[in-house]
């Protein structure tokens, strides 16, 4: 049974690609796991549960065809509504894009950016977030950040439709950033991603994407 759905699913992204749907958009879901390497701040807000050493896990969608709106030679700016996002499972804690929002999720891409060296980065960011159970402080922002000193990663500020390669970078951090109290006293939760994987479908998207423009070439 299991099979055969795999086999009506692959016939209808043939059709799609060969009519060209696929060609246009794309909708990414990257799987990410990692570790927690520190926190900082206002810790005490912050539950136990979270700390240096542990383990988290994450996932991230956004649409392959969104346009650019920043106008800069050296870097692109990918920005979604809701259902795009990012979340990150930790501690017995989800940390999510709010549903709903209005976008308040960003890609990132910065190609040979000059400021303080020339470097490449991979950027992926989301404003408006939500953390279930509630975890008694604000999460003012979720980041993924991976940075290339040699600048030789990317060869353009377009957003990509394929898995960031970890080795390519030397820059790797993971970064849910807090605000506590009437003082708003910041907090941060830093991580590295140790492993970068598409969900099935998308794989198999990204597998007949390419095999689709190599023929049309």
């Amino acid at each position: 049974m299991k099979k055969k759905l795999l086999k009506i699913v692959l016939g209808a992204l043939v059709i799609l690609l060969c009519c060209g749907g696929l060609a246009q958009a794309v909708p990414i879901t990257i799987q990410i796991t990692g570790n927690i390497t520190s926190v900082g701040g206002y810790t005490e807000a912050i539950p136990s549960t979270i700390h240096a050493g542990v383990t988290f896990t994450g996932i991230y969608t956004y649409d392959s065809a969104t346009p650019d709106s920043d106008s800069s030679v050296h870097r692109g700016v990918y920005q979604r509504n809701s259902p795009y996002g990012i979340s990150i499972v930790v501690g017995g804690y989800e940390f999510k894009t709010a549903p709903n929002h209005v976008n308040q999720f960003k890609m990132l891409i910065t190609n040979d950016d000059p400021v303080n060296g020339v470097h490449d980065y991979y950027t992926v960011l989301g404003y408006q977030n939500i953390s279930i159970p509630s975890i008694g402080f604000e999460v003012e922002y979720i980041s993924w950040k991976l940075g290339d000193s040699t600048h030789s990663v990317l060869s353009s500020d377009a957003l990509p439709a394929t898995v960031p390669v970890l080795t390519d970078w030397n820059s790797n951090v993971l970064k849910i950033g807090g605000l506590y109290g009437p003082n708003l006293s910041g907090l941060s939760i830093y991580g590295t991603v140790t492993q970068v994987t598409p969900e099935p479908l998308t794989g198999i998207l990204m597998i007949m994407g390419m095999l689709f423009v190599r023929r049309k070439r």
